[in-house]
């Protein structure tokens, strides 16, 4: 099956304990712990990513950006890298696979994600401004 936006929604609300809502091109789902991640559908790729925090909160970036790199291969399935939203950097935590991953795979990923950005988070307090987090 090559996957599109409404046949992902479907599969995503099958899910149950996920709040799913369409937002323009991305999914968005919410676990029951308040993590938000969103789902973009492209030609050859799905992408489930989810903002970490902003890189104005980051007290040391040079150190955290070495601390992602040298420990993000432990948290499996996960990559993190900086992306511009709303005219403001942020880390952002993402997977990605095919389109033409089968429903056991898309549905792993996104838990995946969300246990993720949980191990991130933790991993990454001692370098972030909490008043300047997200």
């Amino acid at each position: 099956m090559s996957w599109n936006r409404s046949a992902l929604l479907k599969l995503i609300e099958s899910q149950g304990s996920w709040v799913v809502e369409s937002e323009g091109d991305c999914l968005a789902v919410s676990n029951d712990e308040g993590v938000d991640v969103f789902v973009y559908v492209g030609g050859r790729q799905i992408l489930v990513e989810a903002a970490l925090f902003s890189t104005k909160s980051v007290k040391d970036k040079a150190a955290l950006n070495e601390l992602i790199l040298r420990s993000h291969h432990y948290v499996p399935l996960t990559s993190v890298c900086i992306k511009n939203i709303a005219n403001e950097d942020y880390y952002v935590a993402f997977g990605a696979l095919s389109v033409d991953s089968k429903d056991t795979v898309v549905m792993e990923e996104i838990e995946t994600l969300f246990e993720n950005v949980t191990e991130f988070l933790d991993l990454c307090d001692d370098y972030l401004d909490v008043e300047k987090a997200l």
